[in-house]
C-alpha cells in the first residue's frame, strides 16, 4: 500500500455508505511510525507544525504561548540561548523520527554543534553547546559549528513496530494489529451486517493531511471522517467579546508562587493575571514538554482530549517496553527546564560527546551566562506580566 510519491504515504479507508463515515483505516507500519512520532513532539512544535498547515484555529493557547516567547526582549532571558529552546524545543527522539519517518513531519531546526572559535580554546576546548548564542569561560561566543559527533550514554531507540505489516485504526484511532478477527469484531460492534454497503477507498496521505489528523485528533472523536470524507479544514471556536470591565483582585498562591488574577464578576471570567518569573517559567516550559506526556497528565486528572487520548491509549500498550526503557533516564533533552510542580516531567542528564580532534567533550548549560557553572532552573532573569489569553480558547 505504499504510495509511488515519496512526499506521501497511503492508507485504506473502509466505509460506510449509509452514513458517509469511516467504519476503519487499514495502515501499514510506516503510518503507525508517524503517529508515535506526533505524540513525541514537543508541544511548542505542535503548534509550529499546525501553524505552518493552516491550522491555527485549532492550536488554542498553545500558539499565544509561542508568540509571547517571540514577542519578548532577548533581555527578558538569562541568556540569548532560553528563547531559541522555547521557540524550537528540543526531543530526545529527533534524530530517530526525523530519518526514519517515510514522511517528513518535523517543523525544529536542525541540532547543531558549536565549540569556540578562538585558538587557544579550540586547542584546549572541553565543552561544546547546541546552540551558538552560549559564551566560552574566555568570554567569546561559542558560535564555531563542527560536524556531529557520537554521542557518549544516549538512549537508543527501538522500533517495535518493524516487522508488524498492518494495522487497524478505527474513526477515532483506536489502534490495534491487522488480524481478521478484529475486524469483524469492529464490523459487528457497529451493527454492519452487509458487507455490499461497505467501500473501499486508497487515500494518500501528505504532511499537510497528517498535519490536518493530528489538529482534528485533539477535538473530534470522529477524526478520519472529518478528515477524508467532510474535509474539514476549520473547527470554529467560539469567541467572547469582553465587555467593560466589573473586576475584582484576587490571589491564589502555594508554596511554590503566588498569581494575582483580575476577575470579571459577571461570570468570573479571567481577564489577566499578574505573576513572578518561577510560574512564568512553569507556563512556558510547557512548550517544552512531549504532547504525549501532556496527555498523560491530563489523563492522570481524569481528562479525555478527543480521539487522541485513545491512539495515546493504544500505541502505550503495544509499544510500553520501548517506552518503559526509552524514558527511565528523563523525556527532555539536557537542561531544559523541570518544574517542581512538576515531578514526572524530568530531564536527561548532559550529554558527552567524543570529538575525532579534540577528545570528549562536556556539554554546557545553554542557560548558564558561566560556562563552567550550572544554571539550569528557569529561563528567565526578571518579573514579568502575562496576560491570561482565554478569550481565544473559549
Amino acid at each position: 500500500m505504499a504510495s509511488e510519491d515519496p512526499t506521501k504515504v497511503s492508507i485504506k479507508l473502509l466505509i460506510d455508505q449509509e452514513s458517509s463515515k469511516v467504519i476503519v483505516a487499514e495502515a501499514g507500519s510506516d503510518i503507525v511510525d508517524i503517529l508515535r512520532s506526533l505524540l513525541k513532539f514537543p508541544l511548542g512544535n505542535v503548534a509550529r507544525l499546525l501553524g505552518k498547515h493552516q491550522c491555527l484555529q485549532r492550536a488554542g493557547c498553545l500558539n499565544n504561548l509561542c508568540n509571547s516567547v517571540e514577542n519578548l526582549s532577548l533581555t527578558s532571558f538569562r541568556t540569548d540561548a532560553c528563547k531559541s529552546m522555547l521557540l524550537n524545543p528540543r526531543s530526545i527522539y529527533e534524530d530517530e523520527y526525523s530519518k526514519k519517518l517515510k514522511l517528513y513531519m518535523d517543523v525544529s531546526e536542525p541540532t547543531g554543534y558549536f565549540l569556540c572559535g578562538t585558538y587557544l580554546c579550540i586547542k584546549t576546548g572541553r565543552w561544546f553547546s547546541h546552540f551558538k548564542t552560549s559564551r566560552c569561560s574566555c568570554g567569546e561566543l561559542m558560535d564555531n559549528p563542527t560536524d556531529m559527533c557520537l554521542k557518549v550514554g544516549t538512549v537508543a531507540y527501538k522500533d517495535e513496530s518493524e516487522g508488524e505489516s498492518m494495522f487497524f485504526i478505527t474513526d477515532d484511532l483506536r489502534v490495534m494489529h491487522g488480524l481478521p478477527g478484529d475486524l469483524m469484531n469492529i464490523l459487528l460492534n457497529l451493527g454492519i451486517n452487509n458487507v455490499c454497503q461497505i467501500e473501499e477507498k486508497v487515500v494518500d496521505i501528505s504532511s499537510n493531511e497528517m498535519s490536518n489528523l493530528l489538529s482534528h485528533s485533539l477535538f473530534s472523536k470522529t477524526t478520519l471522517t472529518d478528515v477524508f470524507l467532510r474535509k474539514q479544514s476549520t473547527m470554529f471556536v467560539q469567541q467572547f467579546m469582553l465587555v467593560a470591565p466589573n473586576v475584582k483582585e484576587r490571589t491564589e498562591k502555594d508554596s511554590k508562587t503566588r498569581v494575582k488574577i483580575m476577575l470579571r464578576k459577571s461570570d468570573r471570567k479571567i481577564l489577566y493575571g499578574e505573576a513572578n518569573e518561577d510560574f512564568v517559567d512553569l507556563l512556558f516550559s510547557f512548550l517544552t514538554i512531549p504532547l504525549e506526556s501532556a496527555l498523560e497528565l491530563l489523563g492522570g486528572k481524569g481528562f479525555t482530549v478527543g480521539s487522541i487520548s485513545n491512539l495515546l491509549k493504544d500505541l502505550d500498550t503495544i509499544f510500553s517496553i520501548t517506552k518503559q526503557n526509552s524514558y527511565q533516564d528523563g523525556i527532555l533533552p539536557p537542561f531544559y527546564s523541570c518544574p517542581i510542580e512538576l515531578p514526572s516531567i524530568c530531564s536527561q542528564q548532559p550529554t558527552k560527546i567524543f570529538h575525532k580532534s579534540y577528545g570528549y567533550l562536556k556539554q554546557s548549560d545553554p542557560k548558564s551566562p558561566i560556562l563552567e557553572k550550572p544554571n539550569s532552573r528557569g529561563y528567565f532573569k526578571r518579573k514579568i506580566t502575562v496576560s491570561d489569553h482565554r478569550r481565544s480558547c473559549s
